[in-house]
């Protein structure tokens, strides 16, 4: 998953969290946490990165940079 894609992803999420809350349902926020999780485990494995138990959070920023 390249950056623009990532960053895309996220407001899309963001997005659909807001109009889940306004519709009047409940549980949005384990959508917003699964969904990150998800989006944040495909850009590392993109970027080939360590798994999160071996790396450091340091290496956040690279999400944003292009491999």
């Amino acid at each position: 998953m390249n950056r623009i894609v990532f960053i895309l992803s996220i407001v899309l999420l963001i997005a659909f969290y807001i109009l889940w809350v306004q519709s009047g349902h409940s549980f949005g926020g384990i959508i917003i946490i699964i969904g990150i999780m998800a989006l944040v485990y495909f850009r590392r494995r993109y970027l080939n990165m360590k798994p999160y138990w071996a790396g450091s959070l340091r290496d956040i920023p690279k999400y944003f940079k292009l491999p």
